[in-house]
C-alpha cells in the first residue's frame, strides 16, 4: 500500500535539481533560437545633458518581437508531456545564502504517478546542490493510482528515503484505511512503516479476513493499537500495545499481535500474545497465546486456556476450534465443568490457577 503512495513525494526532487546552478543546457538555447536579442542601436539615450527628457527604447528597422511574444504566450498555456514533472503554485522563493527553495499557495505537483497538493513546498539543499529534504505544509493531499494520502504536514528525507506524514495522518486504498498521529515509511533500503501513536487500520468487508471466516454479513473489521510497525521483506504486521480488533463476529484483545501474510498478501495467519481474550458466537476464551490460520479458519489457544460458552467451562493445555464448525478439541489435560453454580464456578477457577 506504501509503495506508490510514497514514490509520488519523490517527484519534488526534480523542482530542486531545476533550481541549482548550472550552465544553459542544448535544449533551452534551441527552445529560443528563434528569440533575437536586441541589438545597441536599438536602444537610444537622451542627451545627458537633457535630465528632464525621460530615456526611452524604440524598435529598430528590421527588428521582430512577433517571435517573443508567440513564446511568453505559449509558456503561460503549457501542458505537462508524458513523463514529465509540473510543479505550480502562486509564489516562489529561491534563497542561495540559506540553501532552500519555497513554494507558496496552491501548490501542485504533478506527474504520471500522481497528484502532490499542499499549500506549501519547501526545499532544503546542501551548498553542493545535493538534495537534503522536501516539507510540504498545511493540507497535504497525494494521490496515486487509487491510493490517497493526507496530513497535515508530510517530510521526504532524500538520503534515507525517508518520508514521515504528520497530523491526522491517513492512508486509503479500495475502501481499506489506516490512521494515525504519524505515519512514517521508507522507499530505500529496507522498506519499513510505522503509524504511531492510536494507530487504527479499517479493513473492508470484502477483505482477506472475510475469506478467511472472521467477517460475515459486511461492516468492517477494526485493528486498534498504540502502534503498528509493517514489514514489507517479512510480509509481517505487528500491533503493539493495547490491542482491540473489532469484527462483525469476533472481538479480540491482547497485548500484542502479528499478522502474517503471504506473498500475494492476503493473510496467511494471525498471532495474538499476552493477555488475550477473545468474544465470538457467544463464546468467550481466555488464554496466554492464541493463534488463527485463515485457510483453515481455525483458532488455537495456548498458555492456561480457558473457553466458557453459556454456563459451562472447559480448559486444557490447549484448545482448538473451528468458526464455522463450530467443533472444538481440548487437549490433553481437559476438564470440562457442567452447569455450575456461582461457587462451584469460582471454586474451580480457584483450583485451575492453585
Amino acid at each position: 500500500m506504501t509503495r506508490r503512495l510514497s514514490s509520488i513525494l519523490l517527484c519534488a526532487v526534480v523542482f530542486l535539481a531545476a533550481c541549482s546552478k548550472r550552465e544553459r543546457s542544448e535544449v533551452d538555447e534551441a527552445e529560443w533560437a528563434d528569440i533575437q536579442p536586441v541589438t545597441n542601436t536599438a536602444v537610444v539615450a537622451s542627451d545627458p545633458a537633457s535630465t528632464n527628457q525621460a530615456r526611452r527604447m524604440i524598435q529598430s528597422e528590421g527588428e521582430d518581437y512577433a517571435p517573443l511574444i508567440r513564446r511568453m504566450e505559449s509558456m503561460v498555456s503549457v501542458e505537462r508531456a508524458s513523463g514529465e514533472t509540473m510543479i505550480t503554485g502562486e509564489n516562489l522563493v529561491l534563497d542561495y545564502e540559506r540553501r532552500f527553495v519555497r513554494m507558496d499557495h496552491d501548490v501542485k505537483v504533478v506527474d504520471d504517478r500522481g497528484v502532490l497538493e499542499t499549500e506549501t513546498l519547501i526545499g532544503r539543499f546542501s551548498a553542493d546542490n545535493d538534495v537534503e529534504m522536501i516539507e510540504a505544509r498545511k493540507g497535504v493531499r497525494i494521490t496515486s493510482e487509487g491510493r490517497t494520502a493526507t496530513a497535515e504536514s508530510a517530510n521526504y528525507a532524500f538520503q534515507n528515503g525517508a518520508i514521515e506524514l504528520s497530523g491526522d495522518a491517513r492512508l486509503s486504498e479500495a475502501g481499506n484505511r489506516l490512521s494515525g498521529e504519524r505515519i512514517s515509511f521508507w522507499i530505500k533500503g529496507s522498506r519499513k512503516m510505522i503509524c504511531e501513536p492510536n494507530a487504527v487500520l479499517e479493513i473492508a468487508s470484502m477483505s482477506e479476513l472475510e475469506t478467511g471466516g472472521l467477517s460475515q454479513g459486511g461492516g468492517t473489521t477494526e485493528i486498534r493499537s498504540d502502534r503498528l510497525v509493517y514489514d514489507e521483506g517479512q510480509s509481517l504486521a505487528e500491533f503493539e500495545g493495547n490491542v482491540r480488533l473489532r469484527d462483525p463476529r469476533a472481538a479480540l484483545n491482547c497485548g500484542e499481535m502479528r499478522l502474517h501474510l503471504k506473498e500475494n498478501n492476503e493473510i496467511d495467519w494471525i498471532e495474538a500474545l499476552s493477555g488475550v481474550i477473545i468474544h465470538s458466537d457467544g463464546r468467550k476464551a481466555l488464554a496466554d497465546r492464541a493463534s488463527y490460520y485463515a485457510d483453515e479458519g481455525k483458532f488455537v489457544l495456548d498458555g492456561d486456556p480457558k473457553v466458557q460458552q453459556g454456563r459451562n467451562i472447559m480448559t486444557g493445555d490447549r484448545i482448538t476450534f473451528w468458526q464455522e464448525t463450530r467443533r472444538m478439541v481440548c487437549e490433553p489435560n481437559a476438564r470440562v465443568l457442567l452447569y455450575p453454580t456461582e461457587e462451584m464456578k469460582a471454586k474451580f477457577l480457584k483450583d485451575l490457577k492453585d
